[in-house]
């Protein structure tokens, strides 16, 4: 029933199709950039159906039968692709051969930057990948299928029914809980929010490992890769355990220091669900504790020492909140690769060769396909670790450990496609592998669910909450009473007024919702009343969807801040409202990447260099969590951001140059370096990711701040802020090494010219010759805080003296009586004195530079030499230098020595 005139023009301009067969390769993320154009709901359904799109309601079963389908497509391309290319070895030039590889290694689904090197003998791998693709055809053929409860119960040990107990120590976040809840009645699993993701993380210890992959284990992907995970400590502080059941023993021997693991994940959702409040049910063990517990809250009060012990042995035995979602389930794939005890000025190097190491572990995950798990570990080791070696210097015994560890999937198999078949078909081994970033606390599925199990369901929440409020610190979520239903009002009468205005794009409206929006989660400590008073009013949704369509006719570049709005407005709150027709109308234009970044900055200011961060961080966070995201779009999105980082940055620091602002493209240079910057290049040698990007916004809008402020009090004290920037920032959680604040502190003074204040160049001369980095950063954090005392120099000069006096009283005058006897002693004693002198400088071979009678040409002698600022490197200059300090009175002739080049 689709009008031909109308959608015919619109598949062609939009994907490019010119005929009815091709209808039938497209998917769901092809349907999604036709949806927008749809005039009415009807047409998003036969769009749907015309695509053969799934809907929301496509059980595992349909999806796991889709993606086995699919995969069984890609394996007969490849068998097509390697007869083809068999055939082909004799009687074709090289280009057509690779070309026809290349076909064959994207049916195998293998990431281009991991594909064969064009150098190897395609022929040495014909017989491999034969192998693994019978392999693949035995996992896909062993197809299991349980009920969607069976997975919600047998995923990671029931994972998924197990609550958190949320507190500010990661030990308390992490633990493994006994099951809080029961399987909800009805339940029933659909097709995955998420897309495929290959991700990369580097860590310098293995405490940081450690936590990241229990993160991963225990909280899911969306928490462990977000803010949240710093902000419960998670991802701060060591844990007292090891990462997983199965890497367990590959930590317990690190230490802390000469540390360094490069990992690499492939993260597979498969299916997802959401917990709604009304499904929830306690597990029979968690009601029977609780109702424990209100029969000793009718003999106490609900804040006594005896009521909040209890509660407390509950929420470590059970937890404090339950997951509201998006759950998702499926399999996570681990490259790991680590080294330790290296020495420091090791460090870049090891990087780099443990990179290397990794990157050769993934690709034989992808070509040693017949391999068995152990032996092809077995295989990677003693051939990596050979060559790592070989590379390495003769005396350099440091190894480099390599592992493959399964988060679900086969686990007996080190081959990625065999893995990830067998994860396909047999929804047995999945795991839990997200767990989404909202919490329901215990005493909200009291209150919703449960009032016909306690006598009085409002006195055991209102315990709870107030034990878990003394115990932690932390939010007790919803709250009750009067508070909650002046927030209620409050919406409704805002939700009045967004009906009378007049819909036109303006930031200002959005921002006056942004306050609403907070407003009414400080009230209430929960996004209910946000959810359903604000977000499902019809007012409020139709000025949602004219200003995106408004947005639609303007320049992306002029729409990004109000994407930005939207999402923190609508994400993940909209998915929440029961009825809302055009939601995924307006959340498909807000994560949209086409035409998202703006073209390449013409920047002339730090603010709006900061600006253009955000806008690529938002960028790449959009891409990454939009619905399909897949592992190359990711990548793509962080190159555009690096390439638009780079050119904002150079933009920038030429402005800089042209008004002679050295101190400000000083300031940009050093936090711009620290993460990479080449400076000769204008370009980052690596990708910038959401960290880093994030990590250049935040310091340089701190440091810029800082130095404008204490320039307009005192320029003194605003160059010892930059000076003392340039000396410790750094992305890195260890601190900068001696070696790096010297080359930072020569950058600096090279890129200044001698433009220091009078101040501040006395200062770096009185550290010029030494290397107390310490007492330098302590004075300029004095001279930053105006309290530098420029007589310590002298203070210290006149204790030295005072300390010399009193080591070596001066002679007493001898009296009169006594002068001729001591002065015949004296001459014997300076005679004998002479000699032992004369002898010395016969040992030290000085005896013809240093006669009874010395002119100018002896003095220059002995000076010429020593007055370099060398060490001696022949043994007969070693006098000169002896000499010279011994007659400066130099405390330095101590540590003279011979250095031979």
């Amino acid at each position: 029933g689709l009008d031909a005139g109308y959608w015919v023009p619109k598949v062609s301009q939009v994907l490019g199709i010119e005929c009815r067969e091709a209808l039938q390769h497209l998917e769901y993320k092809d349907y999604l950039k036709l949806e927008c154009a749809a005039r009415h709901p009807w047409e998003k359904k036969a769009l749907q159906k015309l695509l053969k799109i799934k809907d929301d309601k496509t059980t595992t079963e349909e999806v796991q039968k889709e993606h086995l389908e699919k995969t069984k497509q890609r394996q007969e391309m490849a068998k097509q692709a390697l007869n083809d290319l068999t055939e082909m070895l004799k009687s074709h030039s090289q280009d057509a051969l690779r070309e026809k590889a290349e076909t064959l290694w994207k049916a195998m689904e293998i990431p281009k930057e991991f594909w064969p090197s064009p150098k190897k003998p395609l022929a040495d791998m014909l017989e491999s990948i034969h192998k693994q693709l019978e392999q693949q055809e035995l996992s896909a053929g062993r197809t299991e299928h349980i009920p969607d409860t069976e997975v919600l119960s047998r995923a990671s040990g029931g994972l998924a029914l197990q609550g958190i107990y949320r507190t500010s120590r990661p030990e308390d976040v992490l633990a493994k809980r006994e099951q809080l809840l029961r399987v909800p009645e009805g339940f029933q699993l659909s097709g995955p929010e998420q897309g495929s993701l290959l991700e990369r993380k580097e860590f310098s210890s293995s405490a940081a490992e450690s936590n990241f992959t229990k993160s991963m284990e225990q909280l899911g992907f969306s928490i462990s890769v977000s803010a949240k995970a710093m902000f419960w400590g998670v991802l701060e502080s060591g844990v007292g355990h090891s990462s997983s059941s199965q890497s367990q023993n590959i930590h317990q021997s690190h230490s802390e220091q000469s540390y360094f693991c490069t990992t690499m994940y492939q993260y597979i959702p498969l299916a997802s669900c959401y917990f709604q409040r009304h499904q929830l049910r306690l597990s029979d063990a968690a009601l029977q504790e609780l109702q424990d517990m209100e029969q000793l809250l009718s003999f106490t009060q609900e804040d006594t020492a005896p009521m909040v012990s209890r509660c407390e042995m509950f929420f470590n035995r059970f937890g404090s909140h339950v997951n509201h979602g998006p759950l998702h389930f499926g399999g996570i794939f681990w490259w790991k690769a680590s080294t330790e005890g290296f020495r420091a000025e090791q460090q870049e190097e090891m990087k780099q060769q443990t990179s290397e190491a990794l990157n050769s572990l993934v690709r034989k995950s992808y070509g040693n396909f017949a391999a068995s798990a152990a032996g092809a570990l077995d295989t990677c080791n003693s051939t990596l670790q050979a060559s790592v070696q070989g590379k390495a210097r003769e005396s350099s015994h440091t190894e480099i450990q390599l592992y493959v560890v399964n988060t679900g999937g086969p686990p007996d198999t080190a081959s990625l496609p065999q893995w990830k078949t067998g994860l396909v078909s047999d929804n047995t081994t999945w795991c839990v592998i997200d767990r989404g970033f909202e919490l329901i606390p215990v005493w909200d599925v009291i209150r919703c669910n449960h009032s016909r199990d306690f006598k009085s369901v409002s006195q055991m929440s209102r315990a709870l909450r107030a034990a878990y409020k003394a115990l932690t610190n932390q939010s007790v979520g919803t709250i009750f009473g009067e508070e909650l239903d002046s927030a209620v009002q409050e919406a409704r009468d805002f939700m009045a007024t967004v009906k009378s205005r007049e819909v036109t794009v303006d930031e200002r409206k959005l921002l006056v919702l942004m306050e609403l929006k907070e407003g009414l989660h400080a009230k209430t400590k929960n996004p209910s009343v946000w959810i359903n008073v604000c977000l499902s009013d019809k007012g409020l949704q139709d000025f949602l969807v004219n200003t995106v369509r408004s947005c639609q006719e303007s320049p992306p570049e002029n729409t990004t801040s109000i994407k930005v709005m939207l999402r923190s407005l609508l994400d993940p709150h909209i998915y929440s409202v029961k009825d809302f027709p055009e939601a995924s109308f307006i959340m498909q234009w807000i994560f949209q990447t086409e035409q998202q970044l703006p073209r390449p900055p013409k920047v002339s200011e730090l603010e709006e260099l900061i600006k253009t961060l955000q806008q690529m961080k938002e960028h790449i966070h959009a891409v990454t969590y939009a619905p399909g995201s897949s592992a190359s779009a990711v990548h793509e999105a962080k190159k555009e951001a690096t390439l638009t980082t780079s050119l904002a940055i150079y933009s920038l620091l030429q402005s800089l140059q042209e008004r002679a602002e050295k101190d400000m493209e000083l300031l940009v240079l050093l936090i711009a370096t620290s993460t990479g910057y080449d400076v000769e290049s204008s370009t980052f040698p690596h990708l910038l990711g959401h960290p880093e990007i994030q990590y250049m916004a935040k310091e340089m809008e701190a440091a810029h701040e800082e130095y404008v402020n204490l320039k307009e009090q005192d320029a003194d004290r605003a160059e010892a802020s930059l000076l003392l920037t340039g000396l410790s920032v750094t992305p890195e959680s260890q601190e900068l090494s001696p070696e790096q604040k010297k080359e930072r502190l020569v950058f600096m003074e090279d890129h200044m010219q001698g433009l220091w204040s009078t101040r501040i160049k006395n200062l770096l001369q009185k550290h010029s010759g030494g290397k107390d980095w310490e007492r330098l950063e302590q004075d300029l954090h004095s001279l930053i805080r105006g309290c530098l005392d420029e007589k310590w120099d002298e203070q210290r000069m006149q204790n030295i003296l005072r300390d010399m006096e009193e080591t070596f009283p001066p002679p007493e005058l001898p009296s009169q009586s006594q002068s001729k006897s001591d002065g015949s002693e004296s001459q014997a004693n300076e005679a004998i004195a002479n000699q032992e002198f004369l002898q010395l400088l016969k040992r030290l071979g000085l005896k013809r530079h240093y006669p009874r009678k010395m002119g100018m040409g002896d003095f220059r002698t002995i000076c010429k030499t020593s007055l370099q600022d060398s060490q001696p490197s022949k043994d007969k200059e070693l006098p000169f230098y002896f000499l010279q300090k011994l007659l400066t009175v130099d405390y330095q002739v101590r540590y003279l020595t011979c250095w031979d080049k």
